[in-house]
């Protein structure tokens, strides 16, 4: 049995849109992605996560649907095939002010026989009232709303097969008429509508005469991608003007986004329409006449109508590539947001469209968007499956040099002068620049491309994205056991590598270059509570900022203290050393000793009553191995005010400080607490030498936020035990004591991740422990005792603690090789990932490989080159050798221009391939090559040709080696050792007993690299063996002596090399379509398919033969594209031998998950009926249960012979029961189950230690 679970989550998002959700005057902007609704409100500050929602279904977008008499909307959520559904939801907010989104309705739209849609989606009418959606070829279902909420639906014939999209003719109240583009048996595009006949409960049988029937030519949309179709956008009609004669107000129409050109089309006036009815029946009299000949010629003239290309009311030259988004920016005001395959985004400008036609203005690059959403204030959002989503704001002035236009135009288009656009035409000279061969009459339709230079684009937020993962690696750079992800992602201008393991991610802005042997750094603040303010303006407010402010930081080496004045003008960041610490020499800071804590301290007065409170103070407290000293600050210079020592020369060997506490630690183990009052040190409590062991570590760092801390941590040389004491009357009063930790304690803290309410729910103290071997050691603290240790290893240095705030919540930032930040989610301590981005620009890598004794990565990239619509897209192929601890430095700018060069110059080495050559394959091994083992790089490419089935490709075996240049510094340099042509396009590479193995269009090769015996030595690619029988073999996996094939049109096949040959052992004759394979061992093997299902083999012998048989299918609902055998955390962390993380896969929207098996067969039972339970309990978003949901598909919808999955738990729903057990009642009744035999067995206390295990391996 195997438990599926998620290290990260999608990133990729499909959709987006902005409404009101709540009553009170709040917009706020939902975000969907591919199994996950999120919900943010617009605030001053920016965007605010309110809440989110897990979706049990394929998500394909999200709508809000208008409450008439009402600013307030509710959320229509549109689920996919192979399991269509509609989802309402309802915003509300609960008693403590947390965001909830309610399902109120579901309808299933799944039906067994039509054919899927093309182009699926949902189309809400502007008035809330109606919406149409598009699931199977030939018919739609129309949703009709009564105040935001579901009333009724039903299902019409719609006559047009191959609908590319739809949208609602913008109409006077109460009258509905849907607009059609479609592509015809002929593969025409033709643009109609139908009007939609709620009384009658159809779309009308003819086209509507309000918009009049046309062929889009072939100038305008020149062919038809499915992948990427044309958009249709209605126009809203101008308002009447007394001024202006009526054929001169543009009575509303609609826009075609995504050819060659933006056309856009007028609706019929009153007289025009009774014209075209009037036509139509005459047409249809003659149609149904008795004589043949006439109805022949009716019928002829009505193909000739159909055919018939009607003149745009205007129209403007698209110079960029495929459409991926658009969005309006006001619906009121005719302007719109458009944005390409390669984040080329512009304002299309339909105002006034009758005398000044389309106006295109560019206004800069960002992530090739999926969804733009307008927010406010000349802010939009930019949701990406390729690169990160993005919030924007328009500037009014270029935000970057005028040395390159705002975005490349290509030659033969002209553009126009902002300055120029509405200066009035003389009738003479150049005038403004137009599309010569635009249609319509001259001045009226053709439209304007605004010339400029520089972007126009700010970024003011990003969510970070790793999606589509199209390869990826695991690495232990380090050699510290932490291994890291890197991946091969992004796509369009927005290729990257990406490095995810467990850190914190942070911007550097000074540093201080020469400092060796620094100890710990602390921020000092003039005052304990200085604050600054901010200010900008975000979403028509001005935003205020008060944020806490450093002005310097005290460095501590092994014998000295620097101080450092932290100066931000210029908008950077420097750090000036400060050589007068004191106002006279030998009472201000000691700098000529090692400071063992230092901090700003608050200045304690009692009142007259007795009581005592804490006011803002400039006073700090330095701790050396002399002693305290309490200074304060004045104009940046500090006055000793008190000090305190030891009596008889003991020296401090540990310290710690808060706000109105200090305690020290002596040699001895004598360890005293310190109280400030009346800016003099007064002894709280002691105790003397020789109770104690030596301390290696004190933190008396408070709990709950407060300015003083009743508990004290204290950790010990020799037994690396950690303690815990209460102050008393009495002194220190020991409470709580650890089991023994593996290496010395260097830090320590106890720190609360939720409320300050014990007796809350969300109150989850912890004592950390930061260990000298680079690992973090933390226990849960409940009732005074420590339990549940866990470890975590940020390398090999010893590891610091930090209180700090990550994302508004209480956190820890723990400091060692690595950084990490530490918070609590999903009922646990969550070590943060962290993902840096290393951006190539136009270069999109596809397969990655990495040779540890080289310390570089091998990456095979497809350099691309921006095209336009209709025009085939320019690629070629790049070998390249990276550094594996310098390439995340060495980012180029943010532009895409210029990238190829940028990048191949930081490369260490390139290997261009040859013309539509492209890298398919990479891989890393070591053979023996003169009797040495010598790392090398093995390549596989295809060379694209006119042709169905690739005939060319190439195996390549490169050496990367080192070498000392002229300016003495080390460089890399690839050498081709050997080549040979395979005859195909090299699919996958993998190895076994020092042979390569590789898949070749529908056979698998066997080669073997060996040097020649000539005088002059030398090596060539040997070929052994070749298995043909098989369609398209696309993955390969190895085990020891036996291999994986993986056929995309078949299933998979397992091999062995038995005396240089290759031999069939069993294979599964099932059409499972697998994307990727790999073996688990000898006899199990794992795969995924294009119907998003994983699956497993083992191997057994039927009959006397060996067989596959399937062990496990399960319904993922995401593309896995790689599998890879071991874990992302390291085994140290693991504390349950019955749970063994065995794989990691990737997805194409960003997922990272684990597969874990269970060793235990009780076990296994155990979890399955838990799964059983929560099934019967737990009612998620979308899907008619879980388990249907996790029920295997297959590209065509459900199967009855798959009714549940098998072999395979859910991991994350699992999780959920551990967010129950604050609810005594739902625990219990998913205990009971629905009957007694239904029953768990297994104690709620056993069951929790084995989740808590499971979520410590993700």
């Amino acid at each position: 049995m195997k438990i599926v679970t998620t290290f990260h989550q999608p990133s990729s998002v499909l959709a987006s849109v902005k409404c009101q959700l709540a009553s009170r005057d709040l917009e706020h902007l939902v975000v969907a992605k591919t199994n996950r609704i999120e919900v943010y409100s617009l605030r001053p500050h920016g965007l605010q996560h309110e809440c989110g929602i897990d979706v049990w279904g394929s998500v394909v977008t999200v709508k809000s649907i208008p409450i008439a008499g009402s600013n307030k909307s509710n959320l229509l959520l549109y689920l996919g095939h192979p399991d269509p559904e509609l989802v309402f939801l309802t915003y509300s907010v609960n008693s403590s002010g947390v965001g909830e989104l309610t399902v109120k309705k579901t309808i299933f739209l799944y039906e067994r026989t039509p054919r899927q849609a093309e182009v699926s989606d949902v189309t809400v009418h502007p008035s809330g009232k109606l919406a149409v959606v598009n699931c199977y070829v030939g018919k739609l279902r129309v949703v009709l709303f009564n105040l935001g909420n579901h009333d009724s639906d039903f299902d019409v014939m719609l006559p047009e097969l191959n609908v590319l999209g739809l949208a609602f003719l913008p109409l006077p109240e109460d009258e509905y008429a849907l607009a059609i583009l479609t592509v015809d048996y002929q593969e025409r595009v033709q643009l109609l509508a139908r009007d939609i006949l709620l009384d009658e409960l159809e779309l009308s049988s003819t086209p509507s005469s309000v918009l009049t029937p046309t062929a889009i030519p072939e100038k305008v949309i020149p062919v038809v991608n499915f992948d990427c179709v044309p958009q249709l956008i209605a126009v809203p009609a101008e308002e009447v003007n007394e001024d202006r004669a009526e054929e001169d107000t543009f009575m509303g129409g609609i826009l075609v986004v995504g050819g060659k050109r933006i056309v856009i089309y007028e609706l019929a006036s009153g007289q025009s329409q009774a014209k075209q009815r009037s036509k139509r029946r005459r047409l249809d009299s003659r149609k149904k006449s008795t004589d043949e000949a006439q109805a022949q010629q009716a019928r002829g003239k009505e193909l000739e109508r159909e055919r018939r290309n009607r003149k745009a009311q205007g129209t403007v030259h698209w110079p960029w590539s495929d459409v991926f988004a658009v969005c309006a920016v006001d619906p009121l005001v005719p302007r719109y947001l458009i944005g390409d395959a390669y984040g080329r985004v512009a304002m299309l400008s339909v105002l006034n469209v009758k005398e000044q036609g389309l106006i295109l203005v560019p206004l800069g690059e960002t992530s090739p968007p999926t969804t733009l959403t307008y927010l406010a204030n000349q802010t939009f959002f930019v949701g990406s499956h390729l690169g990160d989503s993005q919030v924007l704001q328009i500037s009014p002035a270029p935000t970057s040099a005028l040395t390159y236009p705002t975005l490349p135009i290509p030659f033969g288009i002209k553009t126009t002068p902002a300055a120029n656009l509405y200066r009035p035409s003389t009738g003479k000279g150049k005038g403004r620049a137009t599309d010569d061969d635009d249609d319509g009459p001259k001045g009226r339709s053709k439209g304007t491309i605004v010339e400029s230079k520089g972007s126009y684009l700010n970024v003011v937020e990003i969510f970070k994205n790793i999606a589509p993962i199209i390869d990826a690696i695991m690495v232990d750079p380090d050699n510290s056991g932490e291994r890291q992800i890197v991946t091969c992602s992004g796509g369009g201008n927005k290729g990257s590598i990406n490095i995810v393991r467990n850190g914190a991610d942070f911007k550097e802005l000074g540093s201080i270059l020469g400092m060796t042997n620094v100890v710990n750094v602390w921020g000092v603040r003039d005052q304990l509570e200085d604050t600054y303010v901010t200010r900008r303006i975000l979403f028509k407010n001005l935003l205020r900022e008060h944020l806490r402010m450093d002005t310097h930081i005290l460095v501590s080496t092994l014998d000295a203290t620097q101080l450092y004045r932290i100066d931000d003008a210029g908008g950077e960041t420097t750090l000036t050393y400060v050589e007068e610490t004191g106002l006279t020499e030998k009472s201000g800071l000691i700098t000529d000793l090692h400071t063992l804590a230092f901090g700003n301290v608050a200045r304690r007065v009692v009142d007259a009553s007795g009581k005592a409170r804490y006011e803002n103070s400039r006073l700090v407290v330095q701790v050396t191995k002399r002693g305290a000293q309490l200074l304060e600050c004045h104009a940046g210079l500090y006055q000793r005010v008190a000090q305190w020592a030891f009596e008889g020369g003991l020296e401090v060997t540990a310290a710690s400080v808060n706000a109105s506490q200090v305690v020290v630690s002596t040699t001895g183990g004598k360890l005293v607490s310190l109280g400030i009052a009346d800016n003099q040190f007064k002894v709280v409590a002691d105790r003397p030498t020789g109770v104690l062991s030596e301390t290696s570590a004190v933190s008396c760092t408070p709990i709950d936020g407060k300015p003083y801390s009743n508990y004290v941590t204290v950790s010990y040389w020799g037994t690396n035990v950690v303690e815990i004491f209460i102050l008393s009357q009495t002194g220190f009063v020991s409470i709580a004591k650890s089991a023994p930790l593996p290496a010395l304690v260097r830090s320590l803290l106890l720190h609360n991740f939720g409320s300050d309410d014990k007796k809350g729910a969300d109150h989850h103290p912890y004592l950390l422990a930061g260990l000298a071997d680079g690992s973090v050691a933390y226990f849960s603290w409940k009732e005074k005792l420590l339990n549940d240790r866990k470890i975590i290893s940020l390398g090999h240095s010893p590891v610091s603690l930090t209180v700090c705030l990550s994302e508004g919540k209480r956190a820890v930032f723990a400091a060692g090789n690595r950084a990490t930040v530490l918070s609590w989610e999903k009922k646990r301590i969550h070590s943060s990932p962290i993902m840096l981005k290393i951006s190539l620009g136009l270069d999109n890598p596809r397969r990655i490989a990495y040779e540890p004794s080289r310390k570089v990565f091998g990456v095979g990239i497809t350099c691309t080159t921006p095209y336009r619509v209709g025009e085939l897209e320019a690629v070629h192929g790049v070998f390249r050798l990276l550094d594996d601890a310098t390439f995340s430095s060495k980012n180029p700018p943010s532009s895409s221009l210029g990238y190829s060069k940028l990048i191949s110059r930081l490369a260490l080495a390139n290997f261009n391939c040859a013309t539509n050559e492209e890298v398919t394959a990479v891989a890393t091994y070591s053979p023996v090559i003169n009797g040495k083992a010598t790392p090398v790089f093995v390549v596989g490419t295809v060379t694209f040709a006119d042709e169905k089935e690739p005939s060319e490709g190439r195996l390549l075996i490169f050496s990367a080696y080192s070498f000392e240049s002229a300016a003495k510094t080390s460089l890399s340099e690839l050498s081709l050792l050997a080549s040979a042509d395979v005859g195909g396009a090299v699919y996958s590479i993998t190895f076994v007993k020092g042979m390569i193995v590789l898949a070749v269009n529908s056979s698998v090769f066997l080669y073997r690299l060996k040097s020649s015996d000539q005088a002059t030595p030398s090596l060539h690619l040997e070929k052994l063996s070749e298995w043909t029988h098989n369609y398209i073999v696309t993955s390969l996996a190895s085990y020891g002596d036996r291999i994986v094939a993986g056929d995309k049109i078949n299933s998979v096949s397992l091999l062995k090399v038995v005396n240089e040959k290759l031999q069939n052992i069993a294979r599964d004759y099932g059409p499972l379509w697998p994307i990727c394979v790999e073996a688990s061992d000898a006899d199990n093997i794992i795969a995924a398919n294009d119907a998003l299902n994983i699956f497993t083999f083992t191997l057994t012998r039927t009959l006397g033969r060996s067989v596959l048989e399937r062990s496990g299918h399960y319904y993922i609902a995401d593309l896995v594209t790689k599998f890879i055998r071991g874990s992302i955390v390291s085994s140290e962390s693991n504390n349950d031998a019955a749970l063994e993380a065995k794989h990691v896969f990737f997805t194409s929207s960003g997922r990272i998950g684990v597969v874990v098996d269970v060793t235990d067969a009780d076990l296994s039972l155990h979890l399955t009926a838990l799964q059983r339970n929560l099934a019967g309990t737990i009612t998620g978003i979308g899907g008619e249960s879980h388990t249907r949901f996790r029920a295997p598909k297959n590209t065509h919808g459900r199967s009855d012979a798959d009714a549940t999955s098998f072999g395979f738990i859910d991991g994350d729903f699992l999780e959920q029961f551990l967010t129950r057990l604050g609810s005594p009642e739902e625990v219990e009744k998913i205990v009971v189950g629905n009957s007694a035999p239904e029953r768990l067995t297994m104690p709620v206390e056993e069951m929790q230690k084995v989740l808590e295990n499971l979520q410590s391996m993700h």
